[in-house]
């Protein structure tokens, strides 16, 4: 398993969509641009099918993986979903994520999709801006256990956003 360059959350949630996603170009990942030499099968490993990226990391048909954000009215990022094309440890990348205390994550699923959650639900204090953060992982066998990520910050009904 390689290790695939993630900026932590506190560079990208809570930040500008501009500021978030220099924190990926500063690792080496460059602004999307949808490569001719991508296949059906391809796209569908980096979920491209459901959603546009914003930003690549590798060129070309090679793309390693690809990230995209969203943002809440005020225009800071909320939400970050990064899918990669291989496998990675998953405490591994909460590690890089959240920063040493993250906890341990509550996992799910079986065989055919496993899941690991670092967040309010697993007894996770990770914060930016001290505002709870989640960390959703998936790998799915179907896509050789690829990295399917996405963090949110944690925000309930009757939170003044």
């Amino acid at each position: 398993m390689s290790a695939l360059p993630l900026p932590p959350l506190a560079a990208v949630l809570l930040q500008s969509r501009r500021d978030a996603l220099a924190a990926f170009l500063a690792l080496g990942w460059r602004a999307w641009d949808h490569p001719a030499a991508l296949d059906a099968e391809r796209r569908r490993a980096l979920n491209v099918d459901l959603s546009e990226p914003e930003v690549a990391l590798g060129a070309g048909a090679s793309v390693r993986g690809v990230a995209r954000v969203e943002t809440d009215r005020e225009g800071l990022v909320t939400y970050l979903e990064v899918v990669a094309s291989e496998p990675v440890e998953p405490a591994r990348v909460a590690a890089a994520l959240l920063g040493a205390e993250h906890g341990e994550p509550r996992t799910g699923g079986g065989a055919a999709a496993r899941e690991w959650i670092w967040g309010p639900e697993s007894g996770s204090t990770a914060a930016v801006g001290g505002e709870p953060v989640r960390v959703w992982i998936c790998a799915e066998q179907a896509y050789g256990d690829r990295l399917w990520l996405i963090a949110t910050v944690v925000r309930r009904a009757g939170d003044d956003d």
